[in-house]
This record gives structure tokens, sequence and C-alpha cells, in this order.
């Protein structure tokens, strides 16, 4: 059975837990920004955009987090991600794509951000697979290391 939210050691792991998980979030979230930016008919070089990825980073780490808790609250255990990996992972990747299909048709809509050319388009959701798989991948990616830097 998963670790329950009763007692002071176990509030305190949860913290801990959950900064791992924003700031490892916020990291990978920052180089995958930065890597794809080229692809957003705005980019006007690195350092014009560094700031830009910065932000969305930060926005990217929150959601991360956000997912984390929600599930954690789910499965009564805030050590989720350690049992039963592959089907919770699953459902970790199925949240993030339906956020990011969500997120990526806002944007697109109101005219926040656009395409270049080079972005590679998933036919049938019309949004860039590279913030698809951004928000498919890093959370997941995101737990594991947070779990290898917590395990006890």
């Amino acid at each position: 059975m998963g670790e329950q939210y009763s007692g002071n050691t176990k509030g305190r792991g949860v913290i801990v837990f959950s900064a791992w998980i924003f700031a490892v979030g916020f990291l990978v979230n920052l180089v995958w920004e930065n890597a794809q930016a080229f692809l957003y008919v705005s980019y006007g070089g690195f350092w014009k955009h560094f700031w830009v990825c910065f932000i969305a980073s930060i926005i990217d780490g929150l959601v991360i987090l956000l997912v984390y808790l929600v599930l954690a609250l789910l499965y009564k255990d805030i050590y989720w991600p350690r049992h039963n990996m592959f089907v919770r992972y699953a459902l970790v990747a199925l949240v993030g794509g339906a956020l990011a299909v969500g997120f990526e048709l806002w944007a697109l809509a109101t005219g926040e951000w656009n395409y270049t050319a080079l972005m590679p388009v998933v036919p049938g959701l019309e949004v860039g697979l590279s913030p698809l798989a951004q928000l498919m991948v890093l959370p997941i990616l995101s737990y594991h290391i947070s779990l290898r830097m917590t395990s006890k």
C-alpha cells in the first residue's frame, strides 16, 4: 500500500519529492523549450528567445507538478510513480498528451504562437509533434529522475 499523507515525516516527504519534481521538470523543459524554439515563427535566436523559454519552462514544471499531485491524491500515495510504473506512466503520457493538445490548440487559435514549416504536425490533431511529445515524455522523465534523487 502507498504512503499515506498523515504524519510529519510523510508531509515532509511530499514537499521534498514535489520540490524535486518541479525542479527537474523545470530543467528538462528549459532544455526542451530552447531546443525546439526554432520551430516557432517568432524565434529570433537563442538569447532573444531564452527568457520566453524560461517562463514557459516554469509553467511546464508547474503542470508536471500538478499532474503528479492530482495523481498522488487519486492513488493516496506520494510515491505512486514507484508502483505499477507502466500503467501509471501510460496514464501520465495520456494526460500530458491531452493537456498538450489543449494548450496548443488554444495558443494557435489565439495567435499566441505559430509554427514554422519545420514543425512536424500530427495529422488529425493539427498540433506540433514536439510540444505533444514534450508533455507526454518529460513528466515521466521528471518523476523517474526525482524518484532516483529521493530514494531511500
